[in-house]
């Protein structure tokens, strides 16, 4: 077990890595969010997703839109510094460049699908083009499981060695031996080995980095960029037993 322990331990160290060098870079002032988003509705009671909307496929799984569509911004691929990482299939429609004056909320109120953005990453040739998938939306709504599974890890750690952020580690149900990793969140709702159903369970809050970070994904969104990210990863399968 202890053996376990410790190569799981490793596995998420280097997990934790390539997140703080990832898309955070010191700003001075604060970005507005959109104005559009009533406050009652960010951090409100946690109830089950209204809508589930596809954003990608994870080995043949599908991965859900993780906040409201009414609060999500822009949704971004982008590579990572991390060569275990497993790329994520996308769904929907490729934009070639970012429209500053529209929110994926604001397509999805007029009918329309799921449109995503790649971006150049820190992974380069380490990873996927598609290994890192960041989801934009208003810091403070509700953070929800995209996928089935179980709760292996809710850690706090500081990004870039200043900024407090949380992890959360989702083992999937599908597959055991992938790991999901959900960074940029707030406030955890959930605990080691806690079940966690897709667009159900409430994982915590949007983190709130526009007055201190200058994020990746803003340069295709009206607001400071603020966003959920996530990453998966392989693990051996006696871990995935764990």
């Amino acid at each position: 077990m202890r053996r376990r322990l410790t190569a799981l331990g490793i596995v998420l160290a280097v997990v934790v890595v390539a997140f703080i060098t990832a898309y955070a870079l010191p700003r001075s002032r604060p970005a507005p969010i959109p104005e559009e988003v009533h406050p009652a509705a960010v951090g409100g009671a946690s109830q089950p997703m209204s809508k589930r909307i596809v954003v990608a496929q994870l080995e043949g799984e599908e991965l859900l839109l993780p906040v409201r569509q009414q609060s999500s911004t822009a949704i971004a691929f982008h590579p990572v510094d991390m060569p275990n990482s497993v790329a994520f299939a996308p769904v929907g429609d490729r934009l070639g460049g970012g429209d500053l004056g529209t929110r994926l909320a604001d397509i999805f109120a007029d009918g329309g699908g799921v449109q995503y953005y790649l971006m150049d990453g820190d992974g380069g040739e380490r990873s996927p083009s598609t290994a890192g998938l960041d989801v934009g939306s208003v810091p403070g709504e509700r953070v929800f499981s995209p996928v089935d599974g179980r709760v292996i890890a809710v850690k706090s750690y500081k990004l870039l060695g200043r900024y407090d952020d949380v992890e959360v580690d989702i083992q999937l149900a599908a597959d055991p031996s992938l790991l999901l990793v959900i960074t940029h969140v707030a406030k955890p709702a959930v605990h080691v080995g806690d079940e966690v159903t897709a667009g159900t369970t409430a994982l915590g809050l949007v983190r709130d980095f526009s007055s201190e970070l200058e994020q990746g994904i803003q340069q295709f969104t009206n607001d400071g960029g603020d966003h959920v990210q996530m990453v998966a990863v392989r693990i051996t399968p006696d871990l995935a037993g764990f």
